[in-house]
This record gives C-alpha cells, sequence and structure tokens, in this order.
C-alpha cells in the first residue's frame, strides 16, 4: 500500500505541477519527492505523472488517485484533530488557518488580542494563498480552517458569516469631500473610481454604483491588491472604495489619503469562517467564529 507520506508529495504535485514547488512545500528535497513518486507508481504499479522538460501533468489515473488521496488526507487530518481535541479546554495546540491576502491580516489584527485571551493554549499558523485555491486545501486536510471574502457553497463544509463590512471611500487628503464625515452617493457623479480588477467580488459591486451615480468607473487602471489601490489613490488617479477593516489598519495611518464613509447604498462584503463538516472539532470553531464576529463587530454594516 502506498504511504501517507507518498500521498502527500503526489497531492503537492497535483497542487503546484512543478517539482520543485511540490518539494518546497513538501520539505524535502526535490530528488527525494522524485524518488518517492516513483516508488508509489511502482507499488501501484501505474504511471500517475507526465513529466517533460516543459510542462508536468497528471495521467487520468493519477488524477482518480489525487482525488481518493485528498479524502484519505482529510480523514487522516481529522483523525488528528480528535487526538487533540480536549472537551474540558476547548481550542489548543496548533491551528492551520488559510486566509486570502485581502482579509486574513485585517480581521485577525483585530481578533487576534481576544483570542490569545480566551485560548492561551491556542497557536494559529496563518497561510495565504489564491481564494481559489483554498477550499481543496481545505478539503485535503492542509488547513483546519479558512476565512474567505465569501461563503463556500459546498456541503462538504460549514460556512459562517463573522461580519457584513462595508466599503469606505477613499480620496486623497486634499480632496474637497475629504472636509465631509460622510459621502452622500450622488457627491460621486462625474468622479474617477478606480477597482480591484476584474474577477474581484468587490469590482461588480463598485461598477454598479458607479453606474447608479454617474461615477466614471475606471478601466484603464485597475488594482490586484489592495495596497496597490490606495497608493493609486495616492498618486491622484482617482478615488476608490476599500473594505473597512483595511481601512483601519492601513489608511488611517496615512497623510496622502484619507477615508470616508457613504451615508448610504456603501457597497460591502461579507467575510466568512469556513471548516470541514466532518471535523470533530466543530463546536469550537462556532465558538472561535462567535469570538472574532465579537471582535470586528464594530466595523460592520450599520443595521440603522
Amino acid at each position: 500500500m502506498p504511504s501517507i507520506q507518498q500521498l502527500r508529495y503526489l497531492v503537492a504535485i497535483a497542487d503546484t505541477l512543478n517539482f520543485s514547488r511540490a518539494a518546497e512545500i513538501c520539505h524535502v528535497t526535490q530528488p527525494t519527492l522524485s524518488m518517492q513518486l516513483r516508488e508509489l507508481e511502482l507499488r501501484l504499479d501505474a504511471h500517475l505523472v507526465e513529466r517533460t522538460r516543459s510542462r508536468v501533468g497528471l495521467t487520468p489515473t493519477g488524477e482518480e488517485v489525487v482525488c481518493r488521496a485528498r479524502e484519505v488526507l482529510a480523514k487522516l487530518g481529522d483523525i488528528r484533530e480528535v487526538a487533540r481535541h480536549d472537551q474540558t479546554s476547548g481550542l489548543q495546540g496548533t491551528l492551520q488557518m488559510g486566509v486570502v491576502q485581502t482579509v486574513g491580516a485585517y480581521v485577525l489584527s483585530v481578533a487576534m488580542p481576544s483570542i490569545k485571551q480566551d485560548y492561551p493554549g491556542l497557536r494559529i499558523v496563518v497561510r495565504e494563498d489564491r481564494l481559489e485555491n483554498l477550499p481543496k486545501k481545505l478539503s485535503d486536510g492542509a488547513h483546519d480552517v479558512l476565512l474567505l471574502p465569501c461563503g463556500v457553497d459546498d456541503s462538504e463544509f460549514c460556512s459562517v458569516r463573522l461580519i457584513r463590512e462595508p466599503l469606505h471611500l477613499v480620496l486623497p487628503s486634499d480632496h474637497p469631500l475629504a472636509q465631509q464625515e460622510t459621502i452622500e452617493p450622488g457627491q460621486l457623479a462625474g468622479e474617477t473610481i478606480l477597482s480591484m480588477e476584474h474577477g474581484h467580488r468587490i469590482h461588480d459591486q463598485i461598477a454598479a454604483l458607479c453606474s447608479d451615480v454617474g461615477a466614471i468607473h475606471a478601466k484603464d487602471y485597475a488594482g490586484n491588491t489592495l495596497d496597490t489601490l490606495r497608493l493609486m489613490v495616492a498618486c491622484g488617479m482617482g478615488l476608490t472604495l476599500l473594505p473597512a477593516l483595511y481601512v483601519r489598519s492601513d489608511v488611517m495611518r496615512e497623510t496622502l489619503v484619507t477615508a470616508r464613509p457613504l451615508s448610504s447604498r456603501a457597497p460591502s462584503r461579507d467575510i466568512h469562517m469556513v471548516w470541514r463538516n466532518s471535523s470533530p472539532r466543530q463546536a469550537s470553531y462556532n465558538a472561535l467564529a462567535e469570538l472574532i464576529a465579537k471582535c470586528v463587530a464594530p466595523w460592520a454594516v450599520s443595521t440603522q
């Protein structure tokens, strides 16, 4: 039978389609990874990976094996959680948390002091990744929980909303609108509004707002990070709308730009904590989600 480590190596190759990066993820040398893959293929008497000078790919058999390997690794992750779970003391040990760049640091910077106070025996290891990669890594047990700017519509996962976070208008500090405490959406008419690249969830909301109020949705310039948009505003290229927790962390300390809430119709995003339904620590994860939600509540969309 294949070893667990060999299955981990195969999944890493499938995720990266690159032997060097897979070896780095698995903390082994590339020759060790290649040797273990070869041994796995000999044990299964099957060709799993096609490797040429220009590309790495899975064979049809390899794709089937990888699919089942992910299930095995996820179940092993659950066994690990059962072994370290203590009903009397709640979460402790190491929690592997997958995040996207636009969410993780800003949520955790607010919540971490309370987490440390309530869970002194818990160590959170945070790994940033692309949004499209994280559910798969949660499924195969690489992560215990995720922080995402959206829910995951999959019966395999439990998804809890932590906050509905408004976007605030970010503008140069010397802009006339910066003198106001709040901005009426109609005051954006004729203004150039920058947004994330098409495909980001807040892009479409900003585009719709621009259309409604007569603002100019800039299509020649688009950011791929929140920091990029902030710097573009500082350079005088236009205005933008950025999440409230990011504003708290990275805009309030700025002198070239400032942020103001919209009085109404502000775009927003939902931040979720996600974990596997099969996890034996569901009750503990729910409690952690409730704690984080309480910490970030001051920055949520007002219900008034």
